[in-house]
């Protein structure tokens, strides 16, 4: 039974939004759905300066991105723009402050949104039917870091996500105030099959993607019931991921321990922490939302 079709949504703050219309299985949370309301829980706009940025690193560390800049300034593909300290701190940490290896990391990434046209990539399968994938920006945590939405069971086609997965992460970039550089990403395994799912290609495709092109941006990883048979799954994606980043995934569950209720309360404001909370109590019940728009009164037992 389908609660509503997805319909434009134009009404909404233009930049919080991917699609104009909505996956059926989001329920847009009352925050977001006008510009008044969002503007309440926008964070500032610069929340952390870069002279106070600089500050943080070492006097070494500090000559080291001196040196590193003047390096990627002779480059032919520089980019003031673009190639700000800001990133060249990101891919500096990404390769422990060795000058040549994030020199051929950065000019890596360069050269792959080059030639793959990368910023300017949308997810046709979403524009054709938005509920093929869902991967929807929700709020910012209580660090101020953009939040990804992602859920399984509503976004059933998983056979080429990478289109859909860089254009969401761009997406949350954009949301981020000057000062904060990594994203949030919370996700469930409701319909998770061993058979579809467990093959390491496609979820290798969206890792190394992060790793190699986004580095240090994924700030936390939240998986919300994973199976038992995900171990499966994790064997063979781990090898390939970079300790750190796997350091950076947490589980949690609607019903065992440690629950989503108590570790959502500690990472995102009040209102975000229910929505999700009641987002993926409803995954895994499959049940459709009600509404299109999400109050705190709905979710409520």
């Amino acid at each position: 039974m389908c609660a509503f079709d997805p319909k434009p949504t134009s009404h909404l703050p233009c930049d919080l939004f991917l699609l104009k219309r909505q996956n059926e299985g989001f329920q847009i949370p009352f925050f977001l759905s006008t510009e008044e309301e969002a503007a309440k829980v926008r964070p500032p706009a610069v929340v952390k300066t870069l002279e106070a940025r600089l500050e943080e690193l070492s006097s070494k560390q500090q000559e080291t991105l001196r040196n590193f800049k003047e390096i990627v300034k002779s480059a032919p593909w520089y980019n003031e723009n673009e190639h700000d300290d800001w990133m060249l701190i990101r891919y500096l940490i990404a390769r422990n402050f060795d000058k040549k290896k994030s020199f051929a990391m950065i000019e890596k990434s360069v050269r792959w949104r080059k030639e793959k046209d990368v910023d300017n990539w949308v997810c046709e399968v979403c524009l054709e039917n938005p509920n093929k994938h869902l991967m929807q920006f929700v709020g910012w945590d209580l660090q101020s870091r953009p939040v990804c939405f992602m859920t399984m069971r509503w976004g059933p086609e998983r056979k080429n996500p990478l289109k859909h997965c860089v254009n969401a992460f761009n997406h949350l970039v954009r949301l981020m105030p000057v000062g904060v550089e990594q994203w949030v990403c919370v996700t469930d395994f409701e319909t998770f099959s061993y058979v579809k799912d467990s093959h390491p290609k496609m979820a290798l495709s969206v890792v190394h993607t992060i790793q190699d092109h986004f580095p240090e941006r994924l700030g936390l990883m939240i998986l919300v019931n994973p199976p038992k048979m995900f171990a499966v799954l994790w064997s063979a994606l781990s090898p390939a991921i970079e300790e750190k980043t796997r350091a950076k995934m947490i589980l949690l569950y609607t019903k065992g321990k440690p629950n989503i209720q108590t570790g959502f309360t500690k990472i995102f404001p009040t209102a975000l922490a229910e929505y999700l909370c009641e987002s993926y109590r409803r995954s895994e019940a499959n049940v459709l939302p009600a509404t299109p728009v999400w109050y705190p009164a709905q979710g409520k037992e």
